[in-house]
């Protein structure tokens, strides 16, 4: 098998790619270009967003409450473990108890509202869901043809990208360097069919010497004209 073959039967696949990518967009953009669907979008993101700050709040409210709920636990152990015993100190800490227990009951509250708010934020995040779903499904039954079309094409470029991994297995990394450099400058054609000594891209007639070269199975040879690879099958 020569080089320039190999090459060109990986530009069919990829030229086969480039249709079914193209045309993949094309549809996502006829299927996205609806404002409702791109505002219930816009929502379900911002939703999620607030939803997401409002878990942040709640557990550091639930911190709080923990880190306030162990010093009164170390509160209440120095107070009634028995190590304290001077009347100063033991009102003091019975003092110091009271003051905790009243923070904490406001971090408790405090726990409370950020509960509520992180409900309310989840329940606002699945209702823009369910709105955004709604209007998907209504447009993927307005569209559905255009949905059929792209499950095919889906599975095309899963075929094509296996294909694609196959024909590429064998090319030389320096021939494919060449390859991709050319398929981006020259409109994704990297390589040129001969026919009847004629560049199969550009139409320029080869002259006989480079007409017999494109023939040869280890080396890459070159359009005089349009500067592609040439396949002489």
């Amino acid at each position: 098998m020569s080089r320039a073959f190999k090459l060109y039967r990986l530009q069919q696949v990829d030229s086969q790619l480039d249709e079914v990518q193209a045309r993949l967009a094309e549809i996502a953009a006829i299927l996205g270009e609806d404002e409702a669907l791109k505002r219930a979008r816009a929502a379900v993101a911002e939703a999620d967003e607030l939803r997401a700050e409002a878990e942040k709040e709640l557990r550091r409210a639930e911190e709080d409450v923990q880190a306030q709920q162990i010093k009164i636990e170390q509160n209440q152990s120095a107070l009634y473990g028995g190590s304290v015993t001077n009347p100063k100190e033991l009102q003091d800490l019975q003092a110091e108890a009271d003051a905790l227990k009243r923070h904490l009951a406001m971090l408790e509250d405090a726990q409370l509202e950020k509960m509520v708010a992180h409900e309310e934020a989840g329940a606002a995040f699945t209702n823009a869901q369910k709105q955004q779903h709604a209007i998907e499904t209504e447009r993927a039954e307005e569209h559905g043809e255009l949905g059929r079309e792209r499950d095919v094409l889906l599975k095309e470029l899963e075929r094509l990208g296996e294909e694609r991994e196959a024909s590429s297995s064998g090319v030389p990394d320096e021939d494919m360097g060449q390859y991709l450099k050319l398929r981006k400058s020259k409109g994704g054609l990297a390589v040129a069919k001969v026919a009847n000594k004629t560049c199969g891209a550009c139409g320029a007639t080869l002259s006989d010497a480079l007409a017999q070269l494109a023939r040869s199975p280890n080396d890459l040879n070159m359009c005089s004209s349009c500067k592609r690879i040439l396949y002489s099958g």
